[in-house]
């Protein structure tokens, strides 16, 4: 009777684990370049969270990180950043500079992150950011 429990207990946990429905979750990583920072704040965002990322807290993990640099990094001018766990999807990937090591995004209401934030180069259309994840991505560069 108690082993009868059992099995059904571990065939229940088998059907309700998230990779029993097929989902698949991959890595993606990459490397920041940077001339100065402390921390670099590297988010993954859907399409949705995106539009109006200005606004809002970063992502929740793992779809964001903090990168606490070290001195090597820093001289370096560049970190490496990995995600992993990331379910399939569309994705675009923004990185912000932390040069006063608050470790939250302070906002300047709709406009833009204050100056104590600087976000990676780019355009601002989501078109010019998006990728796909349905395999492990690798060769991420982000510039400031």
């Amino acid at each position: 009777m108690i082993f009868t429990r059992v099995i059904a207990f571990a065939c229940l946990l088998f059907f309700l684990s998230p990779q029993a429905d097929g989902d698949e979750t991959y890595t993606v990583s990459g490397e920041v370049f940077f001339p100065d920072a402390e921390i670099i704040l590297i988010s993954l965002y859907s399409s949705e969270h995106f539009n109006n990322y200005k606004n809002r807290p970063l992502p929740p993990p793992p779809f964001s990180q903090i990168l606490e640099l070290n001195p090597e990094q820093r001289k370096a001018g560049r970190a490496s950043f990995v995600f992993t766990q990331i379910p399939s999807g569309t994705y675009g990937i923004l990185a912000f500079r932390d040069k006063n090591v608050r470790r939250m995004l302070d906002r300047d209401g709709f406009e833009k992150p204050l100056s104590g934030y600087r976000v990676n180069a780019f355009s601002g259309n989501w078109e010019d950011i998006k990728f796909n994840v349905n395999r492990n991505i690798t060769g991420i560069k982000i510039q400031f």
